[in-house]
């Protein structure tokens, strides 16, 4: 399997703070006027471009030299208007998001055993869970990657309140997955990202993502099979400003009692990775892949 993708900033604390001083004097735009250099910046550096290459080669075969790097910079540029957006959020306010489309979650909802949102790191995927417990009704918990020396900050962290959901960290191993069954045989909702497997290579399918194959895990299916709860694929859009849309791409059923072998749930993880390959295709500059997740 590819180098395990980190989820550290680039940047440090002290650039962090320059960022959230902008905001706090000037809005978002004095810190998107900022965020135009440091993009650029980033984006001379090979390391840095490096990390989204197999993604971005994949998404536009073929591109020379100059188009790949133009690509590069602009999958940088709406990564950081999205980390700009949500420290905004946190310190100033005024985020708006459309409601999720395609769907009913609360009819969902009402059946009683939970609803899974699968999302993927795709545009303002951070301001999702907040929209879900605000628009949800029942308690909302999240399934959450940190590493020690990450320095970025949650909405919650920038306005200095308790998150309005419960978060549960990934590496607890069996309680961590009896602590999530739980949160849905109790009708809650809970949010699990679908596309960055976390953990041993047992816990992760392969599945055809952009015309080969790639790791993706399957918690999120065993999860639906032990609990009954449906998997509602949802992907997050950028739309400007403070501004995001969520979209609903599928809903998963997976039958009861198909067990601990990953692959048994291979083919939800691929109807997964289908319905992200048709976002992105749309929206090429929202999926945040900075590491190889194909088994090239």
């Amino acid at each position: 399997m590819n180098a395990r993708w980190s989820s550290r900033s680039l940047g440090s604390r002290a650039q962090h703070a320059v960022f959230y001083a902008l905001i706090r004097a000037a809005g978002t735009s004095g810190a998107y006027a900022l965020l135009f250099f440091v993009v650029t910046w980033y984006t001379l550096r090979p390391s840095v471009r490096r990390r989204s290459r197999a993604y971005l080669e994949r998404r536009f075969p073929g591109a020379g030299r100059a188009a790949a790097w133009m690509h590069a910079w602009k999958l940088q540029w709406s990564f950081g208007q999205c980390l700009v957006d949500r420290a905004a959020a946190g310190l100033r306010g005024g985020f708006a998001f459309e409601d999720i489309r395609g769907e009913d979650l609360p009819n969902l909802l009402a059946e009683g055993n939970g609803v899974i949102l699968l999302s993927a790191h795709t545009g303002c995927w951070q301001i999702a869970p907040r929209v879900s417990a605000k628009i949800s009704g029942v308690p909302v918990a999240v399934l959450q990657h940190s590493e020690p020396g990450d320095v970025d900050r949650q909405i919650h962290d920038h306005a200095g309140q308790a998150p309005p959901y419960r978060i549960l960290r990934t590496g607890g191993g069996p309680e961590t997955v009896l602590a999530l069954l739980r949160h849905l045989r109790q009708g809650g909702l809970l949010c699990l990202m679908g596309d960055r497997v976390e953990g041993s290579a047992e816990q992760a399918v392969s599945v055809s993502f952009f015309g080969a194959p790639a790791r993706m895990p399957c918690l999120a299916y065993r999860l639906a099979s032990a609990s009954g709860a449906p998997v509602l694929c949802v992907f997050a859009l950028r739309t400007g400003p403070l501004r995001g849309k969520l979209f609903c791409a599928e809903c998963l059923r997976p039958p009861a009692d198909l067990g601990r072998k990953a692959q048994a749930y291979r083919a939800y993880a691929q109807l997964f990775a289908s319905a992200l390959e048709r976002f992105v295709l749309d929206n090429p500059y929202q999926f945040f892949n900075f590491y190889d997740l194909w088994e090239s």
